[in-house]
């Protein structure tokens, strides 16, 4: 929903009820299909998923400082 917000205050403010309805529909999650993703904060519970669903594990893993600072 704060994204919905963020985007209408870029917009011009003759934003037409057409065009809010198109944008709230693009901007919907769950209707994109990394959403559906089954995410797993344990390592050992995506690799068991992983083996039950015959399915490979994709891990994201930053070892940097959290806000981008070197």
């Amino acid at each position: 929903m704060r994204f919905i917000a963020v985007i209408l205050l870029l917009l011009p403010a003759g934003l037409s009820e057409a065009e809010f309805q198109r944008l709230r529909k693009e901007l919907q999650l769950k209707s994109k299909p990394w959403a559906t993703v089954p995410w797993q904060a344990s390592v050992t519970e995506a690799r068991e998923l992983a083996l039950k669903t015959k399915k490979p594990i994709f891990m994201m893993v930053d070892t940097g400082n959290p806000i981008g600072f070197a």
